[in-house]
């Protein structure tokens, strides 16, 4: 009898372990979250670092102006989290409908999106808001809708808005931090700007236009903060678009191009150009590859490297690069085959120093169910999630 009763108890216990620690002998690819300063190899390679963990869709990653906070958007709703250990601090309520985060000061973010409401149509203006850390009530300020894109302003000087003014029209304004919007830039464009970024000096702005009367052509223009006036710089051949902002660096202003709908069944395929200063004639970007086909770009601080998302042949898994362009260098800071790296244009950027990039990513989609041993708050790969890639001395 004794012997049974052993026998039962060891059989329970077994049962036990292995209930509470199902999968963990086989399945030891996500181990929880590691404490600060300890490397994950989630696909990405071992020097990248987890800067969120948990479920839920995040994007639109942004570092604060002295680097030790990062803002992001998750499920439509603003968070930030130190880099490093530390607990997530939320900006809005839940039903925000957020697209994009850019810091304005320390303690302070500009949201581009809606308060509340269903998502607004791919045309439609958004509003700005403004959020500052430490209101208990998660309020938002609203400073100026019909807001087409925006970007930080130059030397930390509240933001560069373009606002819609008619049907397919639009007007660059400097939008101050008390919300005051200073329209000094008079000059309309016919079109709606779909992206735009500031040179390196904080004196242009790089607009990717959607032409009036025409909604599948582009132009791409250079616009001068200084005197409110503009200039065509290219336009683009009907049927192609340019995705996300154009970036304007010390060798030029680069963007994405590519057509939304792919012929012959083929997925759509998007290139690097880059206009020249003084140039008015788009040319593939120099040190990229011809077979390179980009998803996202962003300028590194300074303008003088470019962090691009995309694959090396159409075959090739997507990456994480940076390209030099003054040597035209391309050096992958990821080699991965089993993440799914997030390719909109808002989803990476630079730290302040340029030391590091920010990405989102998460593990390669199965049809097969998985079961995870760790608590759902500490998995990475099943969700999308931002990691922190480093780049200084190596991209140089």
């Amino acid at each position: 009898m004794r012997s049974r009763l052993g026998a039962a108890f060891l059989l329970a216990v077994t049962l036990l372990l292995a209930g509470g620690c199902l999968g963990q002998a086989q399945d030891t690819s996500i181990p929880p979250l590691p404490a600060a300063g300890a490397g994950v190899d989630a696909g990405l390679g071992p020097e990248a670092q987890p800067l969120s963990y948990g479920p839920g869709y995040k994007g639109s990653p942004s570092f604060s102006p002295q680097g030790s906070r990062i803002a992001y958007v998750v499920d439509g709703y603003v968070v930030d989290r130190p880099v490093g250990a530390g607990d997530t601090r939320r900006w809005t309520t839940r039903d925000f409908v957020a697209e994009d985060a850019e810091w304005t000061f320390e303690d302070g973010l500009a949201i581009f999106g809606a308060a509340s409401g269903p998502v607004p149509a791919d045309e439609a203006s958004r509003s700005v808001y403004q959020a500052r850390s430490g209101v208990e009530s998660l309020g938002v300020r609203e400073l100026v809708t019909d807001v087409l894109a925006m970007s930080p302003g130059p030397e930390g000087e509240g933001l560069i808005v373009a606002l819609q003014t008619g049907s397919y029209r639009s007007e660059v304004a400097l939008l101050r931090d008390s919300g005051a919007v200073d329209r000094i830039y008079t000059s309309p464009l016919g079109g709606r700007v779909t992206g735009l970024s500031l040179s390196p000096d904080g004196r242009k702005a790089a607009l990717a236009v959607r032409t009036a009367g025409d909604l599948t052509s582009f132009e791409l223009h250079a616009f001068d903060l200084r005197t409110g006036t503009h200039r065509q710089v290219a336009r683009l051949e009907d049927g192609l678009e340019i995705f996300g902002a154009p970036q304007w660096t010390r060798k030029g202003i680069c963007y994405v191009v590519g057509k939304e709908e792919a012929s012959s069944g083929t997925e759509p395929l998007y290139d690097v150009f880059t206009v020249t200063p003084g140039s008015d004639v788009p040319k593939p970007t120099p040190g990229v590859g011809e077979d390179f086909v980009a998803s996202s770009i962003r300028v590194s601080p300074g303008g003088e490297r470019l962090a691009i998302i995309g694959r090396l042949n159409p075959n090739a898994p997507i990456n994480l690069y940076v390209l030099d362009l003054a040597t035209q260098t391309l050096e992958d800071l990821t080699v991965n085959e089993d993440m799914e790296i997030k390719t909109g244009p808002d989803d990476l950027a630079w730290s302040p120093e340029g030391e590091s990039i920010a990405i989102v990513a998460r593990g390669a989609l199965s049809e097969e169910p998985r079961v995870r041993a760790a608590p759902k708050g500490s998995l990475l790969e099943d969700f999308y999630n931002l990691y922190e890639v480093p780049v200084e001395g190596r991209a140089r």
